[in-house]
C-alpha cells in the first residue's frame, strides 16, 4: 500500500498492479491543498484479495475482533471480541500486537518485523500485548491468521459534496404539481365532503303516528273486512195431504163383481154415512204408520232376528253390496195389514214360508258374533324398516389433502337419505340384502364428481342408483388442499322386521 503516487513496494503482502489504487487516484486529483494531522488508510486482504478499504477521517482508536461494533470485524480465535489496534493516546497512535500476530511495521529507524520488535526491547511490554508507537509516515501490515491489515498515514482527502440534480430536475415540488388533475380531485373531495355534512346537519321530517305507514297498509291494518254473507237454510213447506187423497193414494184391492155391485150400492148411502167413512180412513192411516214403525224396529232391534245385524254379521260394510246383501236370511213378503210374516230365503226360517215378523232377519251361521269382534278393530300398516351400517373407507386416489373425517361426518348426516333408498326397494322385496360400495371423487371446490358404485351384492341397480344420487348432491366447505382427493365407502343394508 502505497502514499500518493508512490508505486507500492515489495515485500509488503500486497499483489504488484501496474497502476495506482481508485483512492490514490482521487488523492491525486484533488489540488487543493490539505492541512491537519495524517489520517490512517487502512486496507483488508484475504485469500490475496483487497476485500475492504476504508479511510479513518477522524482520528480515533481503530478496533478489531469478532463483535460487529468494531471498525474492521475479524474471526480469530487468539484475539478478544474487542482488541485495539491502533490506539490514539493524545495525538499519537500506538500500535498494538500480541505474541501470535505477525507482520512488519516502517519506523524512523528502518522496517522491522514484529518479532524483533519484542525482542530486541524496541517494543514496551503492556502485559497482555507489546506496543509500538507510529509517527505519520509509518506503514506496514500486520497479519492475523489468514487475514492481512496495511495501514498507512495519508493526508485526509476533502469532503465530497453531495450530489444534486440538474438545474432543469431541481424545479421544485410545485412545479411537478399537474394542476387540472389536482383542480378535479380538489373540487370532487370538497362536494363529497360538502354533501355527508349536508346528510348529517339536514332536519328531516318525520310523520308520526299512522301516518308512517303507506296507505295500503294502513287500510290493511285498520279496514276490518265486512263480514260474509250468512246464508240462510232453505225453508221446506211442508203440505199435509187431504184424508181424501191419502185415501185415493192407498192401493185399492181387487174386488169381484158381486163386491163392485155391493160398493155401489154403498156409494149411493154416502151422504148418510160420511162420519164412518172419515173413521175408516183414519184407522187405515194408523195402521200404515204402525206398520212402518214394526219395519223400523224390527230392522234396528238388537235381538238376533235384527235384519241390520244380520247385514253387519261379516264386519264393517266394506266390502261389495252384493256380497254384504247375501249375508241376509231372506226378505218377507206382508200379508196383511199387520205386515204378516217373512219367506225364508232357502236353509232360514222354519222351511214353511212364514218368519217371525218384520224385525225376523238374522245372520247365517253365527255370524253376529263374528260382527262383534271383529267391529272397531283398525288397520295398522305395518312401517317396512331396514338397517344401514357405514364400514370403514378410505382415501384411494389424488393429490390434494383432506381429512377423512370430515368426510364421515357428512355422511353420517345423510345416512337418513341413503336408507330411505333401501327401504323404497325393500317394500317390494322384503329379503332384499346386501353392500353398496360407492367411489367418489371431492373437487377442490367442495363438489362430488365421478360418483359410481364399484360393488353391488344387493342385485337390486336401484338401490345402488338412489345412493349414487345421494351421495352426488354432497358438498364440503373447504374442499380438499392441493387437488383433488377419491374415497371409497361401503354401505351394508339389511331388514329390521
Amino acid at each position: 500500500m502505497t502514499t500518493g503516487n508512490q508505486p507500492p513496494q515489495q515485500g509488503q503482502g500486497q499483489p504488484q498492479r501496474g497502476r495506482p489504487g481508485a483512492m490514490t487516484m482521487a488523492m491525486q486529483a484533488v489540488n487543493v491543498p490539505t492541512s491537519g494531522p495524517k489520517v490512517l488508510r487502512i486496507g483488508v486482504i484475504q485469500g490475496g484479495k483487497i476485500v475492504e478499504e476504508r479511510i479513518i477521517r477522524r482520528r480515533e482508536t481503530v478496533t478489531v475482533g469478532n463483535s460487529e461494533r468494531n471498525h474492521f470485524v475479524v474471526h480469530n480465535e487468539k484475539i478478544p471480541a474487542r482488541f485495539e489496534l491502533f490506539q490514539l493516546v493524545g495525538t499519537d497512535y500506538i500500535l498494538n500486537f500480541t505474541e501470535d500476530m505477525r507482520g512488519r511495521v516502517g519506523l524512523p529507524a528502518g522496517v522491522q518485523d514484529l518479532a524483533q520488535l519484542r525482542s530486541s526491547g524496541a517494543a514496551r511490554n503492556a502485559g497482555s500485548n507489546w506496543q509500538v508507537k507510529l509517527n505519520d509516515n509509518s506503514r506496514g501490515k500486520v497479519t492475523l491468521g489468514d487475514t492481512t491489515l496495511l495501514f498507512q498515514f495519508v493526508s485526509p482527502p476533502p469532503v465530497q459534496p453531495r450530489p444534486q440534480l440538474p438545474a432543469a430536475a431541481r424545479g421544485g415540488f410545485v412545479k411537478g404539481i399537474d394542476w387540472v388533475f389536482t383542480a378535479f380531485i380538489t373540487f370532487s373531495f370538497m362536494m363529497h365532503f360538502g354533501f355527508i355534512i349536508y346528510l348529517e346537519n339536514a332536519d328531516w321530517p318525520l310523520e308520526s303516528g299512522i301516518g308512517e305507514l303507506p296507505p295500503e297498509l294502513a287500510r290493511m291494518i285498520l279496514d276490518e273486512p265486512p263480514p260474509p254473507p250468512v246464508e240462510e237454510p232453505p225453508t221446506e213447506e211442508v203440505t199435509e195431504a187431504p184424508a181424501e187423497e191419502a185415501v185415493e193414494e192407498a192401493p185399492q184391492p181387487t174386488r169381484t163383481p158381486s163386491q163392485n155391485n155391493a160398493s155401489n150400492a154403498n156409494a149411493e148411502n154416502s151422504g148418510a154415512d160420511a162420519p164412518s167413512t172419515a173413521e175408516a180412513t183414519a184407522r187405515v192411516a194408523e195402521e200404515a204408520a204402525a206398520a212402518a214403525e214394526m219395519l223400523l224396529v224390527g230392522a234396528l232391534g238388537d235381538g238376533a232376528d235384527s235384519a241390520f245385524r244380520d247385514v253387519l254379521a261379516g264386519g264393517a260394510v266394506t266390502g261389495d253390496a252384493s256380497d254384504v246383501l247375501a249375508q241376509a236370511n231372506g226378505v218377507g213378503v206382508a200379508s196383511g195389514a199387520a205386515g204378516g210374516a217373512l219367506r225364508t230365503r232357502g236353509g232360514g226360517g222354519n222351511g214353511s214360508g212364514e218368519g217371525g215378523g218384520l224385525g225376523g232377519l238374522a245372520a247365517a251361521g253365527g255370524a253376529g258374533a263374528t260382527a262383534q269382534q271383529a267391529e272397531g278393530q283398525q288397520v295398522v300398516e305395518v312401517r317396512v324398516r331396514g338397517n344401514l351400517r357405514l364400514d370403514d373407507g378410505e382415501a384411494i386416489g389424488g393429490d390434494g389433502d383432506f381429512d377423512a373425517q370430515q368426510v364421515v361426518r357428512l355422511i353420517r348426516q345423510r345416512l337418513s337419505a341413503i336408507r330411505a333408498c333401501y327401504e323404497r326397494e325393500l317394500r317390494r322385496n322384503p329379503q332384499l340384502a346386501g353392500k353398496v360400495t360407492v367411489d367418489f371423487t371431492i373437487q377442490t371446490t367442495g363438489s362430488v364428481s365421478n360418483v359410481r358404485a364399484t360393488e353391488n351384492t344387493t342385485g337390486d341397480d336401484a338401490v345402488a342408483s338412489c345412493v349414487t344420487g345421494v351421495v352426488q348432491r354432497f358438498r364440503w366447505n373447504p374442499g380438499p388442499e392441493g387437488g383433488s382427493v377419491t374415497f371409497s365407502y361401503p354401505f351394508v343394508f339389511a331388514p329390521q322386521n
